[in-house]
């Protein structure tokens, strides 16, 4: 599994959010979106877009009167664009100026005239202007245009109430609601919220306009009295999937998340062709941590419709949880076909990349996402995370930071930062990162955790070693309040590989997988020095490494039958043909050649596939094995420290760790009595550092590779690197991580008696 630390964030994929704001009391209008239509001049065209969206920038940062000018500009460079009039009405009705915003509207409509948007943003100025008679003309040929334009029909609704039709006021409201059910409009949300209460006075029985109510409550952020409508509106008609649907909505925001899940699926007990259900089901079970789950419903949600824009998203955050970087890029370059301005679809496609370590690739698709969401704190921290992986650190820490600017409750922004820098006494970060851990209700026991981790590392650097611990505590004790481990389970696991894979076995079936000498295998336990051996051998010609990849258990899953669950079952082995063990050989070749055609041996650097290094010997002797040892007490207290983004469950109590560790160790004896000679080298992580040429020429000779000096220079690789080591292996080597353990000593009692439960000192044996 892969130990990434640093943490991509990742777009909310709850219900559809509007994309409209509300710069009027009771009235929805666009966000300036720089949309560009046919008819501007070639000549000017670099010029338009530079100056409008410069005035979207302007008009973002509250600047309207600089942001009128640069978008005044780019309209006398393309007069005929229809979008950039409705933005220049839009910037001068946020101003208050109404008469001219009308006239700028009148023209759009005038160059198309069946854009929607800017009837419907005419409509709102002549409501501004108190004109809602003619308002009302305006959103209804808005809604002749785009009949399912909630927006239009929510304004709308606002011109009949102002008109005095209360009833179709009403109706207009529900039908902007029956178009998109968590449409968020806060001052619509408060009026809409009276005429449901007013509708109730009158006749209390009605389960839809409970329902409808619960939407506004839900909107107005009163989540809990949102869900006290939704139950009163289930309590009139149980058999209402909407109601279901939103229940879970207001449920999942309230972080119940088990609950959520139980309402969309009783929503489609009901109505099973409900995509958005299906949808909103699967960002429940992500929630949950169950992203094979997740991924059937969106794959449901895609089967009813085929358009759903965000169902592709999720559907690709649900296949990165699940290590499936080429699919996920697949299902964005999908939804980016549909909608090609869609900030979330360029974010995955990053993301995708990323875990491809493609990262220049994914800074170009970040940087998509960036031109049209400037302000996207997500988005920021992504491209941040990027560039520090790439070794591009002071410009990765500017991005970083400015997530954090734009958002600054963002957690993962602080760690991510706090990762990859260095704290000193009085470092300001510090301070604002303890009081969003200890007194902003608004930060949730996730993100919490992130910061926990943060300060720990911050302390650490400082060398404020009570305080460090301190936070680590808390982090590890709400990391593994989040994470599911049957420890029993576990290590049978491990102890039953061990017993299973005898010398007889390896005697009766070595020699007959697939003879390829290309793969090299780097494992142990995580933060065991794993990356500075693949970085020593990265930096040889002759080898590709491939990062953290799951490729040989993904090869173990293509095989038939029993055996494609070895993980889990390592007695399936014994079932395994000669014909087994060659096609689970050449369908592993077979994958990581595709990265790297030409390279002599390609290095895979996922630690822990040390529980399958009998498996690997037998389905390609022709490898090789790197084992990278390390003391102990430090592995753990390494572990302790680092927040493992993916599923590491044994890291997060001192005591499991320990016991882990043992496991791990008692393995790694079975391994070395029943592998052939030459198969495995052991790598002392200390040896490295005391001896870095000495041990580098042995690692490269056991790879079959002739001695090049360049494997010294690993801190000046420019590859990608998605581990928490991503900063330490970008300086040359230095001994400070060795005994690191010892600051921690008074505290490490649980872990020092479960490693050591016969008193035996803390080193390597």
């Amino acid at each position: 599994m892969n130990q990434k630390s640093p943490v991509h964030a990742k777009a909310a994929s709850s219900a559809p959010k509007s994309r409209w704001t509300t710069p009027l009391p009771g009235l929805g209008a666009p966000r300036p979106t720089a949309r560009l239509v046919e008819g501007a001049p070639d000549v000017a065209f670099d010029g338009f877009v530079c100056l409008h969206q410069e005035g979207i920038r302007l008009h973002q940062l509250g600047d309207n009167d600089a942001a009128l000018a640069f978008l005044e500009a780019a309209l006398r460079a393309a007069p005929a664009n229809a979008p950039a009039w409705s933005d220049l009405g839009v910037v001068y009705a946020a101003a208050g100026r109404f008469e001219p915003a009308l006239d700028c509207y009148d023209k759009a409509i005038a160059l198309d005239s069946d854009y929607a948007a800017a009837l419907s943003n005419r409509g709102n100025a002549l409501m501004a202007l108190g004109r809602p008679l003619d308002a009302l003309g305006s959103f209804d040929r808005a809604l002749a245009v785009n009949p399912g334009f909630a927006v239009a029909a929510n304004n709308r609704g606002a011109a009949l109430r102002e008109l005095g039709r209360f009833a179709d006021a009403l109706a207009s409201f529900d039908q902007a609601l029956a178009i998109n059910p968590r449409y968020a409009d806060l001052d619509c949300a408060e009026e809409a919220l009276r005429d449901y209460d007013h509708a109730l006075s009158i006749n209390a029985g009605c389960a839809k306009t409970f329902n409808n109510r619960g939407n506004a409550l839900f909107d107005l952020g009163r989540r809990d009295d949102a869900l006290a409508s939704y139950e009163a509106a289930l309590a009139l008609n149980p058999h209402s999937a909407e109601a279901h649907s939103n229940r879970g909505n207001v449920l999942r925001a309230l972080k119940r998340c088990e609950e959520a899940a139980l309402c969309y699926e009783t929503a489609l007990s009901i109505a099973p062709g409900n995509a958005e259900a299906h949808n909103n089901l699967g960002n429940a079970l992500m929630d949950l941590g169950r992203p094979a789950d997740a991924l059937a419903s969106y794959d449901a949600a895609l089967a009813l419709r085929p358009d759903h824009v965000q169902a592709f998203c999720n559907r690709a955050q649900a296949l990165l949880g699940l290590k499936r970087a080429a699919e996920a890029l697949a299902s964005c370059e999908k939804a980016l076909a549909l909608n090609g301005a869609c900030v979330e679809a360029h974010n995955g496609h990053g993301d995708a990349l990323a875990m491809l370590n493609r990262q220049e690739e994914a800074l170009e698709s970040y940087d998509r996402a960036i031109a049209l969401r400037p302000f996207d704190a997500v988005v920021h921290n992504n491209k941040g995370l990027a560039l520090l992986q790439l070794g591009r650190v002071e410009e990765g820490q500017a991005f970083l930071e400015a997530a954090i600017e734009i958002s600054p409750g963002s957690a993962q922004s602080y760690y991510n930062l706090a990762l990859s820098k260095q704290f000193e006494v009085g470092d300001p970060t510090v301070r604002v990162m303890e009081t969003l851990a200890l007194e902003c209700p608004a930060v949730d026991a996730r993100e919490r955790t992130y910061l926990h981790f943060a300060l720990g590392k911050a302390f650490a650097d400082i060398g404020d070693w009570a305080r460090s611990f301190h936070y680590l505590s808390l982090g590890n004790v709400g990391k593994r309040k989040q994470t599911s481990y049957e420890e029993a389970q576990a290590l049978a696991i491990l102890e039953r590989t061990r017993s299973t894979y005898t010398a007889e076995l390896m005697g009766r079936h070595y020699g007959r997988g697939d003879a390829s000498t290309i793969p090299i295998f780097v494992v142990g336990m995580p933060r065991s020095g794993t990356t500075l051996v693949e970085q020593i051998l990265a930096c040889h010609p002759e080898a590709h490494c491939a990062g953290e990849i799951n490729d040989f258990e993904a090869s173990v899953a293509e095989l038939a039958g029993a055996v494609g669950h070895m993980v889990a079952r390592p007695e399936a082995v014994l079932e395994m043909s000669s014909e087994d063990f060659c096609r689970l050989g050449a369908n592993y070749v077979r994958r990581v050649r595709t990265a790297a055609p030409l390279a002599r041996r390609i290095v895979n650097k996922m630690p822990e596939n040390f529980r399958l290094a009998g498996l690997i010997a037998l389905a390609l002797p022709g490898a090789r094995i790197l084992h990278v040892r390390r003391d102990p007490v430090d592995t753990c207290v390494s572990c302790f420290s680092t927040l493992f983004v993916e599923n590491l469950p044994y890291a997060y109590d001192l005591a499991e760790l320990g016991r882990y560790w043992r496991a791990y160790e008692a393995l790694m004896e079975g391994w070395r009595s029943v592998l052939p000679r030459g198969l495995m080298l052991d790598v002392v992580y200390e040896e490295v550092v005391a001896d870095l040429e000495g041990q580098a020429r042995r690692i490269v000779n056991h790879c079959g590779l002739d001695w090049d000096p360049r494997c010294l220079d690993f801190h000046r690789n420019g590859r990608s690197i998605r581990t928490a080591s991503f900063a330490q292996v970008r300086r040359p080597l230095y001994g400070a991580s060795v005994g690191r353990w010892r600051n921690y000593e008074t505290y490490l009692g649980p872990l020092l008696e479960a490693l050591f439960p016969a008193g035996r000192t803390g080193r390597c044996s």
